[in-house]
């Protein structure tokens, strides 16, 4: 488990709230303490000082060439004629593995074992993310595997056959995508094949200025003959509930609360991007199977071995971790017996000082709210999708207040 993001928000504790509001700190209460341990700063320490094991080297070769791509499907036939499961579980001590992102299920479970989510995020690190379809028949499969090597791949990732082969070529590399040629592709069992596009996006650097960035998508609710794709035939009944959905709400439900409780003083607000978060959850075997994708021009096939930009199903299974990892991140926030000078990620060192840009500017004031938001005085983190995001109130980082409290300590 990532260590930086220890998170676990009370989501599900409070369906009934008005306008779906739920509130993400009360952790004080006993009933939304229920499934914290008795020492939480204390297993969380225990569990940052456990040594992991170092991953062995995969026997697959994970380079963006037809000769690698060639030993894969090699390799493949030498388990069970091309069985990906078999391929798998002979090297489940790899990256490879299921859940090798995390830390072992036996060192995370005193932590989680309560959290509604985690027998979700459980069965994922243990056998990987398994999506619940619909069946197609064989030969309805064969048809749309035929049409989409025919189709080929959108026309925006055929206008840049580079940049297609660059955002290709660096899942493979990171091991995210496992290369076999593309002429094999019918004799695998199971293959379900989807174009891809590249939609242009915008992030920024370390300075702050904008830049422009490419993400190779895929398109898993693309239809072929059968009328159906991977996306229409998800059972939607199968995923987690969307606590996510209402997360700006609930920030700005927040933030209007606390500056009517504190009219005079800056509110400081923080936002944490998870790097390649989607690509820190495998898939399991026969959903990799069905999120498989083209590369033309160099007549190689990716199967998909993380949880992909287009699956109906990621944004419900990744949130089986990062709904977890907010809900954490909440109930160490307000846990009074928590000392920051002790138990702290060491890359925070880095950080630099939080920076005020309101010096001299008026600050702006809320209008009484419709309904009753509590709030905690020590901030709080909301999460939408592989984003947490949050704020705090100086009174927090002032000598006079110590975590979790509600007053000035004395």
């Amino acid at each position: 488990m990532p260590i930086a993001c220890p998170t676990l928000n009370c989501t599900y504790c409070a369906q009934n709230m008005i306008a779906h509001y739920h509130f993400l700190c009360l952790v004080s209460e006993p009933k939304l303490r229920s499934w914290l341990p008795d020492d939480l700063p204390g297993t969380i320490k225990e569990i940052v000082e456990k040594e992991c094991e170092q991953p062995s080297k995969p026997a697959l070769k994970f380079d963006f060439t037809l000769e690698a791509a060639h030993w894969n499907y090699l390799y493949l036939l030498k388990h069970k004629n091309l069985s990906l499961k078999s391929a798998l579980e002979a090297q489940k001590d790899s990256p490879l593995g299921y859940g090798s992102e995390f830390r072992p299920i036996e060192t995370l479970e005193p932590l989680l074992a309560k959290h509604p989510f985690w027998p979700r995020l459980k069965q994922i690190l243990t056998s990987g993310s398994s999506w619940d379809l619909e069946d197609l028949d064989e030969e309805k499969r064969m048809s749309d595997l035929q049409e989409a090597l025919a189709r080929g791949n959108h026309k925006g990732a055929k206008e840049k056959p580079e940049d297609l082969k660059k955002l290709g070529k660096k899942d493979v590399d990171y091991g995210f995508a496992l290369p076999i040629p593309l002429t094999k592709l019918l004799k695998i069992p199971g293959i379900c094949l989807a174009p891809v596009n590249i939609a242009p996006q915008n992030t920024i650097d370390e300075h702050g200025n904008i830049i422009a960035k490419d993400r190779l998508t895929h398109d898993q609710s693309f239809k072929f003959g059968s009328g159906t794709s991977v996306n229409s035939r998800t059972k939607e009944e199968s995923l987690l509930p969307c606590i996510f959905g209402q997360a700006f709400k609930r920030h700005i439900l927040q933030v209007v609360a606390t500056r009517l409780k504190y009219p005079d003083v800056e509110i400081l607000g923080v936002k944490i991007d998870i790097k390649s978060a989607y690509r820190r959850m495998h898939i399991a075997f026969e959903t990799a199977l069905r999120s498989t994708l083209q590369f033309e021009e160099e007549e190689i096939a990716v199967i998909m071995l993380r949880l992909t930009f287009g699956g109906k199903a990621c944004p419900s299974e990744w949130g089986a971790a990062s709904e977890i990892f907010c809900d954490l991140t909440n109930a160490l926030l307000n846990d009074p017996s928590w000392d920051p000078e002790e138990l702290y990620n060491p890359q925070s060192d880095d950080l630099p000082e939080p920076a005020s840009p309101m010096e001299g500017v008026e600050l702006g004031q809320a209008r009484e709210l419709a309904i009753d938001v509590p709030i905690s005085d020590v901030g709080s983190t909301d999460v939408y999708i592989d984003d947490l995001f949050g704020f705090m109130q100086p009174t927090y980082l002032a000598p006079t207040m110590s975590a979790g409290s509600k007053e000035p300590a004395s």
